[in-house]
């Protein structure tokens, strides 16, 4: 037998989720916007580059791209046609014979990400951060790997997708 929540506790909880909710959407609504103005390109893309910057050599297997990410492997293949038509990423067969094939990110790409990770460092992070101070910023820190925790564990391998700055 459960025990039943506190109707007081299920408010609450209620409360603290949708808050949640839409500090996230407008978390991701501020990254879009801020990607397109400096990067021309969505958020979604910026990600997948953000991941290409932080591997060795600037390049990953797209099955990883999409595990990662979450993305099917359909978006991955879409997303890297359309950052490639724009110059930030090359792909190619993967060495060893097999069907498998990889995305490099391009100079113009790390350029990309150089100048989007300025702005949002500049615009969204240093202002949310200044505004938490050091513990809220800490707690934040704290509260965020256990969310990502919680959310990857159904991950079959168990490993984390890449942080990003």
């Amino acid at each position: 037998m459960h025990a039943q929540a506190h109707p007081s506790e299920v408010s609450e909880r209620a409360a603290v989720w949708h808050d949640l909710v839409l500090a996230m959407h407008l978390l991701e609504t501020a990254l879009e916007k801020q990607a397109q103005r400096d990067g021309g390109v969505s958020h979604g893309h910026f990600k997948l580059l953000v991941l290409l910057a932080a591997a060795e050599d600037q390049t990953l297997g797209l099955k990883n791209l999409a595990d990662s990410l979450r993305f099917s492997q359909s978006r991955i293949s879409h997303a890297l046609t359309a950052l490639e038509g724009l110059g930030l990423v090359t792909r190619r067969p993967t060495v060893g014979g097999r069907r498998a094939s990889e995305a490099t990110l391009t100079d113009d790409g790390r350029h990309l990400v150089d100048r989007v990770l300025r702005g949002q460092r500049r615009e969204l992070r240093d202002p949310l951060f200044s505004n938490l101070g050091d513990l809220g910023t800490v707690a934040l820190g704290d509260l965020s790997a256990r969310i990502i925790t919680t959310l990857e564990s159904d991950r079959p391998d168990g490993s984390r997708c890449g942080r990003t700055e």
